[in-house]
């Protein structure tokens, strides 16, 4: 498993526009749905990044991919024999990828606040009496996201039933000001490399 997540603080949407045409139109066309600036860049982002990667590693051209989803909704690249997940928050993009299985990837901000109603419908009654701190409920929070996100059931409304002391090849890695949530073979140690929104660009314009 290989991790790539993608800052985008500081860049502005409009600067970012002129790569709108190496995405698909289908992603264009989600890009274009999207009511605020910054959530249209996290999805400008998400398609370059989903694009490049999945290029370089199954030798498609980035104008040749195509995707099938699953009953739940999860996505797949047809021929390419990469298995990826990709998740956002605000200010990051993470995408996980693995030509050994399945995988999911959860990312969330260490800082965000937590509702006492989030609390309740993710964590059990054990986790929450462990769980002394915003970070560790992020911390179940993420590994839970991406193991269902692994399995491609849907995302669940009620997590209490998702018992992270028996999630195996489950992880939640510190990533800065984040936490990432894995799911797959290597899930513990696999490499997670942190790029900006600016060195995304140079890599596209090198591609």
């Amino acid at each position: 498993m290989e991790v790539v997540v993608v800052t985008t603080q500081g860049v502005e949407f409009r600067e970012a526009e002129q790569y709108l045409p190496l995405v698909s139109a289908l992603w264009r066309d989600r890009i274009a749905k999207k009511l605020r600036d910054e959530d249209k860049l996290q999805a400008l982002a998400a398609g370059l990044l989903l694009s490049g990667e999945l290029s370089r590693r199954s030798g498609i051209p980035r104008e040749r991919l195509r995707y099938s989803h699953g009953p739940f909704g999860k996505p797949y690249l047809i021929g390419g024999g990469v298995e990826f997940s990709l998740s956002h928050t605000r200010g990051a993009v993470c995408a996980a990828f693995s030509g050994e299985g399945e995988v999911g990837a959860d990312i969330e901000r260490r800082d965000r606040r937590v509702s006492e109603r989030l609390y309740s419908r993710v964590l059990s009654g054990s986790e929450r009496r462990n769980a002394a701190s915003g970070e560790d409920f992020i911390r179940l929070w993420v590994q839970k996201e991406a193991f269902l996100k692994r399995l491609g059931t849907g995302i669940a409304d009620d997590l209490r039933g998702v018992d992270t002391t028996l999630l195996r090849d489950t992880a939640a890695r510190e990533c800065g000001e984040y936490f990432v949530g894995l799911s797959g073979p290597g899930a513990e140690s696999a490499e997670i490399r942190v790029i900006t929104f600016r060195e995304l660009e140079s890599l596209i314009r090198n591609s």
